[in-house]
């Protein structure tokens, strides 16, 4: 029986879902995913596994906007986080260019990475919230083990040991937690952040590094990799809207930045495919646009993702829901062609709105209108008809009369 908090939180995701059809909640997310039952159990039955054991894996997720690519994003993430991974979700765009540059990409890796422990109520912020829940045997094998960069271990090993201590908030930790998170708004220089330490009477371990230009991508596969070091099961690393801040060209950046983003995936993407990242799992949720713009503008990128299709004249490419590069639709049965899709979804959209306590009378009218609404959507097939049923069918449940 949900509680008086969960209840008004459900109705609230309601009134959301009647407005914008998505949602930034990966529990409700997970509750409402539909077609993704077999894809997630091999996910979790055979690619979770391999990357526990010091894997890499990779993989482009495309689907028009209006999918559900984060949707299916957000059911990941619940998934990895329920068998013990460190997660990570993304958002790519004009506001954030995680591919601007690889320390960009560190940075948006870094701040962004989470763990629910079992039983706990919610997740670390970043990096040095993960640290916080490390036990103290935990941080001792890291010493013993890791073979990350010195700079970039002995910064992780003083972070790790100012949260265990109890502090968080003091000059000392606050500078080491910038240089962790990459903070450019606070500026630390290693002269005041060593002799501070000495005043405090704590020992801080040499070489301590900070990221810059030269060693970006040393750093950067050092943090993919650091989950399992400490650990934990390994990492999931989510992009969404992969492209979104390349196929929208900056005024001020020219083809110089376009193809510099362009470069810098391709980096990250050869780091995976060469198993220079174990125990990472990146996966991407992309349109079309992006391997179009890569075979245009930067072969080199296209011809790491990009799928062989070979098909007859007017036929539909095969089912590959292995491949590096599939469609959204590859990996969904029932998919969204089909009314049987709407007719799930529409079904876990009215057992959530019970949980609401939405009046029973209520739901039994929006059933009633479910397999036409079902069958219109499914042979009416636009790029958006997931998110448009989803804020019909939303919008219906809420209705009072």
């Amino acid at each position: 029986m949900p509680s008086p908090s969960d209840r008004q939180r459900f109705r609230d995701a309601l009134h959301r879902l009647a407005q914008y059809g998505t949602l930034n909640d990966p529990e409700i997310a997970f509750r409402l995913s539909t077609g993704l039952t077999g894809f997630l159990s091999r996910w979790e039955r055979e690619v979770l596994p391999f990357i526990a054991a010091g894997g890499a894996e990779l993989r482009f997720v495309e689907g028009p906007n209006g999918r559900g690519k984060t949707h299916f994003l957000q059911a990941l993430e619940v998934t990895a986080q329920r068998a013990g991974f460190v997660t990570c979700r993304v958002e790519c765009g004009m506001q954030q260019k995680p591919f601007a540059s690889l320390r960009e990409t560190y940075r948006a890796v870094v701040t962004t990475m989470s763990f629910v422990s079992p039983g706990s109520n919610g997740a670390g912020a970043g990096l040095a919230g993960l640290l916080g829940q490390l036990s103290p045997e935990q941080l001792n094998a890291f010493q013993q083990s890791s073979r990350s960069n010195p700079g970039f271990r002995n910064l992780v090993i003083a972070n790790a040991k100012r949260i265990q201590a109890g502090h968080w908030g003091d000059q000392l930790s606050a500078d080491l937690r910038a240089l962790l998170h990459d903070d450019l708004n606070r500026r630390v220089t290693f002269r005041d952040l060593f002799d501070t330490a000495r005043r405090m009477r704590i020992q801080l371990y040499r070489p301590l590094g900070r990221i810059g230009k030269r060693n970006a991508a040393v750093w950067l596969r050092s943090l993919l990799a650091l989950p399992r070091q400490l650990g934990f099961k390994g990492l999931v690393v989510l992009f969404d809207e992969t492209g979104a801040d390349i196929s929208i060209r900056s005024p001020f950046g020219g083809w110089r930045e376009h193809q510099q983003h362009l470069a810098n995936m391709r980096n990250l993407v050869d780091h995976l495919a060469t198993g220079g990242t174990p125990g990472c799992s990146v996966v991407y949720a992309t349109t079309r646009d992006l391997v179009d713009i890569a075979r245009h503008d930067y072969p080199a990128l296209a011809q790491r993702i990009e799928r062989c299709e070979v098909t007859g004249f007017d036929s539909l490419p095969s089912r590959n829901p292995r491949a590096i590069w599939c469609r959204l639709d590859e990996l969904t049965e029932p998919a969204p062609d089909v009314p049987d899709f709407f007719a799930e979804l529409g079904e876990k959209l009215i057992s959530f709105a019970a949980d609401a306590e939405i009046p029973p009378a209520r739901l039994a009218r929006v059933r009633d209108r479910l397999p036409a609404l079902s069958k219109e959507m499914s042979q009416c097939l636009t790029q958006a008809a997931v998110r448009e049923f989803i804020k019909r069918t939303a919008s219906e449940i809420l209705r009072p009369n």
